[in-house]
């Protein structure tokens, strides 16, 4: 029996879904591209329902162009457009925003004000990030502050927060997984890459809580079990 690896590429113009055989030879792929939604202030979003959809249409139009079982799909990878920030319930999984894109540079004022406070060089110092609107942690700043009950939710510890991998994880998993790895956590300008850990002083300095943010694992862990909405058990 042959056993494929299935990679998602969720990248900033589109889903990929890719086949993979034991030997790592591609041997299909399937393309959803998603809507680009930019405002007159040149603000640029996602819709997290649409990749979350595309995600799972990706693969079953996989499936349906290769030809094979899928229960000879053995594993999944994941890899993701990175800076880009998400904020979801817990509960239900659902956005609370759309994903503000890295592109989108809305969080400029927020990191103006931190520089004036003088925080810019210790932020720099714990996430080798220079202090940037670029980065999640000032987009995810921008949703606490501008959108209505959230900060009120993630006191209570209802929300959570990321970059995509660790929205489609949670998503995928059926809300069981709630992860990252650390390569995604260090783009998020939160993560102390010197003590591997969220820094509890740069979350308190966003004004994003600490219950918000994913477990941190290697990037090779195990990030639970999926079946594509029923799709590879039907």
């Amino acid at each position: 029996m042959s056993r494929y690896v299935l990679g998602i590429d969720q990248s900033t113009q589109g889903t990929k879904a890719l086949l993979f055989d034991e030997e790592g030879k591609l041997l299909c792929r399937s393309d959803l591209p998603h809507r680009q939604i930019v405002n007159e202030r040149g603000w640029v979003e996602h819709d997290l329902e649409e990749i979350y959809g595309n995600t799972i249409q990706t693969v079953k139009n996989l499936v349906e162009k290769a030809g094979i079982d899928k229960s000879e799909i053995a594993v999944l990878g994941i890899s993701n457009q990175r800076e880009t920030a998400a904020c979801w319930e817990k509960e239900s999984g659902k956005p609370v925003y759309n994903a503000i894109v890295w592109q989108c540079a809305r969080g400029a004022s927020i990191c103006d004000g931190i520089e004036k406070q003088g925080y810019a060089s210790m932020i720099k110092e714990r996430t080798g990030l220079k202090l940037s609107p670029y980065f999640s942690a000032a987009k995810l700043a921008w949703i606490f502050q501008n959108v209505d009950g959230v900060k009120e939710k993630a006191a209570e510890g209802k929300i959570a927060c990321g970059t995509i991998d660790s929205f489609l994880v949670h998503r995928l998993t059926g809300r069981k997984v709630f992860r990252t790895d650390y390569s995604n956590a260090s783009r998020t300008q939160l993560f102390n890459i010197r003590e591997l850990k969220w820094d509890q002083e740069i979350l308190d300095i966003f004004g994003i809580e600490r219950s918000c943010m994913a477990e941190v694992t290697d990037s090779d862990g195990d990030y639970g079990m999926t079946d594509f909405e029923c799709f590879l058990v039907r």
